[in-house]
């Protein structure tokens, strides 16, 4: 059956005399379509949940109300506010420098959703924090696995985590989580950027200037990838880089 919610306004009068006003009051309804001519509805309580009876109506009757397409898409659940909130603990922790702490709150995150992404990442920046880095690679590693994870949205926790990682040395998996970044939005300058940074510490410099001018074509004025590329040419011809430049060659 498909499943729709659709708004109904109505006028409630309030007070009286020269002093009376009117509300408008929203009521949400869960709308299920029985057939082509008859629509069930049943309103919606302040979770969103289906309350009270339900009635059948003419299809017709709904040209009174207005189809809400996109409100459960953008409602979030109680365990989603309840994952967000020891995220947001998380990150308080981390920011003081609590990393057991943090580590704490994104695990109880990780209790009401297994497949939080921002949770995973949250946990391994912990873990790293500590020194714990055979722990962190093996959270940050199964990121990798989880099929759910890999949409838009994403881009840029994908892009966060190599910067943690590349910041670490752990430039190969760096580089993995900027791929995947950019499987989910190729046109990202941003993204090729950063790519072309971890190749260039790993000492492969061709694959750095093709990150590069390819971050470019993309956005020909941006000013940081042109610096970086510029800096890498000038010290090529002088011979200055070695087959593994390092990090000492960056521009700042």
């Amino acid at each position: 059956m498909d499943r729709k919610v659709y708004l109904k306004q109505k006028k409630v009068p309030l007070g009286c005399g020269s002093t009376a006003k009117a509300a408008i009051i929203e009521d949400y309804y869960q709308v299920t379509e029985l057939d082509e001519e008859r629509v069930e509805i049943q309103l919606l309580d302040m979770n969103d949940k289906p309350f009270g009876g339900s009635s059948i109506i003419p299809k017709e009757s709904l040209r009174e109300y207005i189809y809400c397409p996109d409100y459960l898409k953008d409602k979030k659940s109680v365990s989603e506010l309840a994952a967000e909130k020891h995220i947001q603990l998380g990150d308080s922790h981390y920011e003081k420098k609590e990393y057991y702490s943090a580590e704490h709150e994104y695990n109880q995150a990780l209790a009401v959703d297994e497949n939080h992404l921002r949770a995973h990442l949250g946990k391994g920046k912990a873990l790293m924090a500590r020194g714990e880095k055979t722990l962190a690679r093996k959270v940050f590693s199964n990121l990798s696995k989880i099929e759910s994870l890999f949409s838009a949205e994403n881009k840029h926790t994908f892009n966060e985590l190599g910067i943690e990682l590349r910041k670490e040395g752990l430039f190969e998996d760096a580089m993995a989580n900027y791929q995947k970044a950019i499987s989910l939005d190729p046109s990202d300058e941003i993204l090729h950027y950063n790519l072309g940074r971890a190749y260039f510490e790993m000492g492969d410099l061709d694959q750095a200037v093709g990150q590069l001018k390819t971050a470019l074509s993309l956005k020909s004025d941006f000013t940081k990838a042109q610096e970086f590329l510029g800096m890498i040419q000038k010290q090529e011809e002088k011979g200055l880089l070695s087959s593994h430049p390092g990090r000492q060659n960056l521009p700042t």
